[in-house]
């Protein structure tokens, strides 16, 4: 079965073009400049590496590395806060105080929620 084309959007189609006039300028092999892989980055984030790759055309391999290496945007695993909750003496006469209740969905850094729970 062939394979499917991908659609080249826009924002492929500036980074293409400027790494083209770029690779006309440079002698070879020359490494791709850090504002090039930067962007290819951002755009193999949002339309994934082999897309990314494919489309520009860069090194996957190199691509992927990048992207793994490259600090997220935004953190999607939530960062352990406790708060300090002082009970009224009427709360107290069951002798039971709660000392931690975790609600999570996803992932779970227990490493990081057990240093935070120890006061590191």
């Amino acid at each position: 079965m062939p394979r499917a084309k991908t659609e080249i959007t826009d924002e492929f189609e500036d980074l293409r073009g400027r790494l083209a006039e770029w690779r006309k300028s440079q002698p070879l092999p020359a490494r791709l400049p850090e504002e090039v892989w930067r962007a290819a980055v951002e755009l193999a984030r949002r339309h994934g590496v082999y897309r990314a790759a494919r489309a520009l055309p860069i090194d996957y391999g190199g691509l992927r590395k990048r992207l793994n290496q490259a600090p997220a945007r935004e953190s999607s695993v939530a960062q352990p806060r406790f708060l300090e909750v002082l009970l009224p003496p009427s709360a107290r006469s069951d002798n039971c105080v709660e000392l931690m209740r975790v609600r999570f969905s996803g992932a779970v850094e227990w490493d990081q929620l057990l240093r935070a729970w120890r006061g590191r």
